[in-house]
């Protein structure tokens, strides 16, 4: 502030400045209780200077801690955009180049379309345009390393060339952190932290939430259930890291923004290029989605952040949402200002609506109710997912039952992409079980052999069907799930389920086939193996407990049929032109 004149750099005097502040403090006081919000924290950055930063509500309801500048919050997708830094740094030590092929530099990407796999550069990752929609069911909660979800990225089918069209994509910014992690020869996460958090002071931000607890001041996460707040649990996302897993504050946020409104520069050092700093900013491809306001033209996305055109000025935004947090980063570049809100309230129309609010007011813009503008957006959303439950029932057959006992839906069923789901019978009812979720989902009958069930929280729920297919022999073989609405169901395929231990030792030996012996033996410590005279060995494969496939023969298996004492007497050979029973020898 200037002593002499009382205005600051924008030429606004002390008073009105404050009266600015007050506004806002006033706003999101008012807005927490309004959107149910437990508590949020908001900084200001202006020509430079951090002009504001300040805890709202509480980070913990049960003990009342109040939010503080300093109190940790995941920022979600915030975090994309210390990933395309990343990538830029490395650009500028010419380690890496925007417009080559990731291949090239990661032989281990593969993707559904090979024109993609071989094409496909880090420009292309970084603004969604690589074809895939957002899959995000293979990676949410998922049991895989950072190095699994890569190999798995080839059995995700794409919805749209490549190239033309934005698709949100995290998997994608995953790939970039892999990518920036090898070439630096640190890690992502030692990366980010050796080149951007450490030179701009961020000591506190980190990659996970297991280590956001450790701090002495973090928020809880939260969800709005029927306008009551209810407290959730924390969801690690470690591994899909560079597309959403940074905890920060409000106070070392506000020296990222400055970090960028400062073109690069951070206490004298040029720490990115002017040149990879503009193209983040500069739009790549257009956001073909409908805007929340005729304020708001032209979005698109650049490298890790969205640009519009707002009431005539330049934004770049990016907003984050994971399981009980959501948060903005919003900057001006031309008028110096940038805004960072973080809540702990997951799936929040607050952060962005406030982030607007604040830029209206900063910048002198006409006053826009941007509350009321987000609830109707997200209304908008709900009925749109209300809807669509409703259309899916209208193909309902009334009075159908499943083709089989439930117990026989029982089972652990694979998809190469997507990892494992398991059925299990309790309660006499079938519960659905994906990846390390909460806590299973009920399985309801819809008609004949498909089932529904009901993903989300609070009003954000849909329901998605569940088809179990039999194979010829009348097994269930195998589920199929519509994660992805423009694609065809994905096809989980039953497990086989290996015999218990010490079991297998019941089923070697010789067995009476019309004069031939048919003889079962093992190979190594738990592979089944059956020779046929005159006939190579074959591998047994199991398909349960007691059957077993003859892998190179298909159609062909063998079922042992065990006696109450545990004691097998005899087999039935199955083959296409009928069953055979052989009794042992």
């Amino acid at each position: 502030m200037s002593e002499m004149s009382g205005t600051d750099a924008s030429g606004i005097s002390s008073e009105q400045r404050g009266e600015e502040l007050n506004t806002i403090r006033a706003y999101m006081q008012n807005s927490l209780e309004e959107f149910h919000v437990a508590g949020a924290a908001v900084a200001v950055v202006k020509d430079g200077e951090v002009i504001f930063q300040e805890g709202f509500g509480v980070r913990d309801m049960k003990q009342g801690l109040p939010v503080t500048k300093d109190t940790l919050f995941a920022i979600g997708s915030s975090t994309k955009a210390f990933t395309t830094m990343s990538v830029a740094m490395l650009v500028d030590d010419g380690k890496l180049d925007w417009d080559t092929p990731v291949a090239s530099y990661l032989p281990e990407f593969k993707l559904h379309d090979k024109y993609a796999s071989d094409h496909a550069t880090l420009r292309d990752l970084a603004t969604h345009r690589v074809g895939l929609p957002r899959h995000d069911m293979a990676w949410y909660k998922a049991p895989f390393s950072r190095e699994e979800l890569l190999q798995r990225l080839v059995h995700l089918p794409f919805t749209k060339p490549f190239r033309t069209t934005f698709q949100y994509q995290n998997l994608m910014y995953m790939t970039l952190g892999c990518l920036a992690g090898k070439v630096s020869g640190l890690g992502w996460e030692d990366f980010v932290k050796s080149r951007i958090f450490t030179p701009l002071g961020m000591h506190r931000s980190n990659f996970s939430v297991y280590e956001s607890q450790q701090d002495a001041d973090f928020a809880k996460p939260y969800k709005v259930v029927n306008e009551r707040i209810d407290e959730m649990p924390f969801a690690n996302i470690d591994a899909i890291g560079p597309a959403g897993s940074v905890n920060s504050s409000v106070a070392e946020m506000a020296a990222w923004v400055q970090f960028h409104l400062g073109e690069g520069r951070s206490q004298g050092n040029q720490l990115v290029s002017e040149n990879n700093l503009s193209q983040m900013y500069n739009p790549h491809i257009a956001v073909l989605e409908p805007t929340l306001s005729d304020r708001i033209m032209f979005e698109s996305y650049g490298l890790g952040w969205f640009t519009e055109v707002y009431a005539g000025h330049h934004v770049v935004h990016h907003g984050g949402n994971i399981d009980g947090f959501s948060a903005i980063v919003a900057m001006v570049p031309k008028e110096q200002l940038g805004v960072v809100v973080l809540t702990n309230q997951q799936h929040s129309v607050l952060p962005r609506a406030a982030a607007y609010t604040i830029i209206d007011t900063l910048l002198g813009l006409p006053t826009v109710d941007w509350n009321t503008i987000g609830r109707e957006y997200r209304e908008k959303i709900v009925a749109s997912m209300r809807e669509s439950t409703a259309q899916k029932d209208t193909d309902r057959i009334a009075n159908t039952h499943p083709s089989h006992g439930l117990s026989d839906y029982v089972g652990e069923f694979e998809h190469p992409g997507y990892g494992e789901v398991s059925i299990a019978l309790m309660d006499d009812n079938l519960w659905y079980i994906h990846h390390s979720q909460d806590k299973p989902l009920v399985l309801e009958h819809y008609h004949y052999d498909v089932f529904t069930i009901t993903v989300g929280e609070g009003d954000m729920t849909e329901q998605l069907k569940v088809q179990f297919h039999t194979n010829l022999r009348g097994q269930l073989a195998s589920l199929h799930i519509q994660f992805e609405p423009m694609l065809e169901p994905f096809e989980f395929v039953r497990k086989a389920l290996p015999p218990t231990e010490g079991t297998m030792e019941t089923y070697l030996g010789d067995y009476d086939l019309a004069g031939r012996v048919i003889t079962v033996a093992l190979r190594g410590e738990h592979t089944l193996v059956v020779t046929v005279p005159g006939q190579p060995t074959y591998e047994l494969v199991a398909a349960s407990q007691r059957e077993f496939n003859i892998k190179g023969l298909p159609g062909f298996a063998i079922e042992f049929m065990v006696d109450d004492e545990g004691t097998c007497s005899e087999v039935k050979f199955k083959q296409p032109n009928g069953t055979f029973v052989l009794k042992r020898c």
